[in-house]
């Protein structure tokens, strides 16, 4: 392979990479347009819990994660292997979340990979396919820390409130 088909090899890799990152945000932020972004129109989701289209898929975890205190995920070992127009993907997350089981604050630990079939369509990468595998999970009772007004002042929160969609902001002279 020339060095330029290496060049455009890591710009698509990087593309899909960013889906993975991107697709993180829209679920800890509650961000459905983001969300929405990241699938195509007619792609398709496996979560077991739901298995359908990606329009779907979206009504249903915005709805679950909303009545969820915080959602976190990190995304790593992400490896690509492309095939022209589609490429198929691995991607390792770990999810923190925390949501009241009864009226208890619980933390939930889990970890998984998500195994993902990619298009390219007008030059554009989007998932067409995604299925998450559960390697891991760990719930127990936890404190609410967020209601503590001097350490929740700087605490995640959900689209639009959340600190990154004033980013641009951040600083800037009045």
């Amino acid at each position: 392979m020339n060095r330029d088909a290496r060049i455009e090899a890591l710009l698509d890799k990087q593309a899909i990479t960013e889906l993975s990152y991107r697709y993180s945000r829209a679920c800890d932020r509650l961000d459905r347009e983001l969300l929405e972004s990241v699938y195509w129109p007619d792609g398709t989701d496996d979560h077991g819990a739901f298995v359908g289209s990606a329009p779907d898929y979206v009504d249903w975890v915005m709805g679950l994660l909303s009545g969820w205190t915080a959602v976190h995920h990190d995304n790593t070992n992400i490896l690509i292997d492309l095939d022209g127009d589609t490429a198929t993907g691995e991607v390792h997350w770990t999810g923190y979340y925390s949501y009241p089981v009864g009226g208890v604050s619980h933390d939930h630990l889990a970890v998984g990979r998500y195994i993902d079939r990619y298009e390219r369509r007008g030059g554009e990468w989007r998932i067409k396919h995604r299925t998450c595998l559960s390697d891991w999970s760990r719930i127990e009772p936890g404190a609410d820390w967020r209601t503590d007004p001097a350490r929740s002042r700087l605490a995640g929160k959900r689209k639009p409130h959340d600190l990154l969609y004033q980013a641009r902001t951040l600083g800037a002279a009045d």
